[in-house]
């Protein structure tokens, strides 16, 4: 996804509790950039440092449908794509996105309505860009789980590196980009075990309003211009 050729930037900030769509567009071969996964939310802040954006339970999901050839059966190249997509919701508990304007990562928490669970996501992923509709980023399969244990312990882990060398492998990714998305990973490594921002903010600010009903799509969530 080329976002410098994007015509469809929104400059003008999000309202707290405004309905947004988070998506992730990929170069889908012969469909060009399409929509991958798109997942609804409400704004909880959207300033030039910084997106936060909730997804309460049942908030409307969309993913791609199709034959998976990847590890363990998953779809992760763009012909496994059949152009048609499972609609879902968001199960579980409330997902709070964190993402620190023009980091290629963002940090996900998960809140059940009385506190914060214990793992921390790291979604490795390019910089979002502001749409219309929410955001736009591309997911880039590599990711960082930190977690903490009942004694207070803190570690910190890979996850789905076998993605990411399948895509390698296959010729999805090229060795250049294979660098930028380990690098991402070393640096967003890091960040997680020195426990920096937004590993050492106060999320207690941006625990989801408990009155927000789940958002759903608008009509052009899979426009990608």
């Amino acid at each position: 996804m080329d976002t410098s050729a994007r015509s469809d930037r929104r400059s003008e900030p999000f309202a707290p509790g405004d309905s947004v769509v988070i998506r992730s567009v990929h170069d889908f071969g012969t469909r060009g950039d399409a929509v991958a996964f798109a997942v609804a939310g409400r704004v909880v802040v959207d300033d030039d440092a910084l997106a936060v954006v909730a997804s309460p339970v049942g908030s409307a999901v969309r993913r791609r449908a199709g034959v998976g050839s990847g590890p363990n059966g998953r779809l992760v190249l763009p012909e496994d794509w059949d152009g048609s997509y499972v609609e879902d919701r968001w199960t579980g508990a409330a997902v709070v996105r964190v993402h620190p304007t023009g980091s290629p990562w963002s940090v996900w928490r998960w809140h059940d309505g009385s506190d914060w669970l214990p793992d921390w996501y790291v979604n490795l992923e390019l910089p979002w860009i502001r749409t219309p509709i929410g955001f736009d980023s591309q997911d880039w399969t590599l990711d960082v789980v930190a977690t903490t244990a009942p004694d207070g312990t803190w570690s910190v882990r890979y996850k789905d590196e076998d993605e990411l060398a399948f895509y390698a492998s296959t010729g999805h990714w090229p060795a250049s980009m294979r660098a930028v998305i380990e690098q991402a990973g070393e640096d967003a490594t890091t960040v997680a075990r020195e426990r920096r921002f937004p590993f050492d903010a106060d999320w207690s600010g941006w625990v989801p309003d408990p009155a927000w009903s789940a958002p759903g799509l608008p009509t052009d969530w899979s426009v990608v211009r």
